[in-house]
């Protein structure tokens, strides 16, 4: 059984409205230190939020987990905020025990291997069908806090949600999901607690030495040795509009401030925010 790295705080609801807006609440109006970790685990979300303002749909023995971090300059707290955490978080996810052990073995078939999605969607993609599928998705909130009449920020909220015993329907039709126990790994949402909570510090880390050159290069290389868009050609929507891209082109990685990078005839096009999506036929 592993052991979390340093001591947290851990609280779970057997039903919430969102781990992460329940765990902002605390630490803003002073339930919670705000200079000490804590964790909130759900079983069930009635109001689970993602990324671009979307609901993020879960089910039965999945994985719901917000940690608060605190801004600091201690171990495992994050020195500065900057866009690499998100992609950061994503990538640790993307090499949990469980995703490596189901990579092994989708290599060995030639099988497309799970990894990270711009900017932390981890899941692979459908070759066939064309589609993404989600098994993990992440939401990072800054969390800012009165101190002496003056907003100041303490610290952030990672949010993870990942489907482990449930596959929830997508409507929309913007991805599909999928779950560790297709893949035939069985555990319980429980059971990922512990390593989940590890890599969002181990990734705090990574961050914090990213502010030398060496090991932001290295964090950049490894990302696009696994990311699922290096060499694919993309379109960029805004959030939830998927009728008109405002950017296309081949992605060449990311950036040293996690932006995706798109080449387009002889020019590089920097994209710090939207939702990538690969061509279904490349121009």
């Amino acid at each position: 059984m592993s052991q979390l790295l340093i001591s947290v705080i851990h609280r779970h609801f057997d039903t919430t409205d969102s781990t992460n807006t329940q765990l902002i609440h605390a630490i803003t109006g002073g339930t919670h230190n705000h200079t000490t970790h804590h964790l909130y685990t759900a079983s069930h979300q009635t109001a689970g939020r993602g990324q671009h303002g979307r609901t993020w749909v879960s089910g039965v023995d999945n994985v719901l987990l917000s940690l608060y971090v605190p801004m600091g300059t201690d171990n495992f707290q994050l020195h500065a905020l900057s866009g690499l955490i998100s992609l950061v978080v994503g990538y640790k996810l993307a090499n949990l025990p469980p995703i490596q052990t189901i990579n092994s073995h989708r290599q060995k078939e030639r099988l497309p291997l799970i990894g990270v999605k711009w900017a932390n969607d981890v899941g692979f993609y459908d070759e066939n069908m064309g589609v993404f599928n989600k098994l993990a998705g992440i939401l990072i909130e800054p969390v800012f806090k009165k101190i002496h009449d003056k907003n100041t920020l303490v610290g952030v909220v990672v949010g993870v949600g990942l489907n482990v015993n449930h596959a929830p329907i997508i409507k929309d039709g913007l991805y599909q999901a999928t779950c560790l126990r297709q893949f035939d790994i069985h555990l319980t949402a429980q059971d990922l607690y512990t390593p989940i909570t590890n890599a969002i510090l181990q990734a705090v880390q990574i961050c914090n030495d990213c502010k030398e050159m060496i090991y932001l290069q290295s964090f950049v290389d490894q990302f696009n040795q696994s990311h699922l868009l290096t060499n694919q050609y993309v379109q960029i929507f805004m959030q939830n509009n998927v009728a008109d891209s405002y950017a296309q082109g081949k992605c060449i990685g990311i950036g040293q401030q996690g932006e995706l990078l798109l080449q387009h005839h002889d020019s590089i096009t920097p994209i710090f925010a939207g939702m990538a999506q690969i061509y279904k036929d490349n121009p």
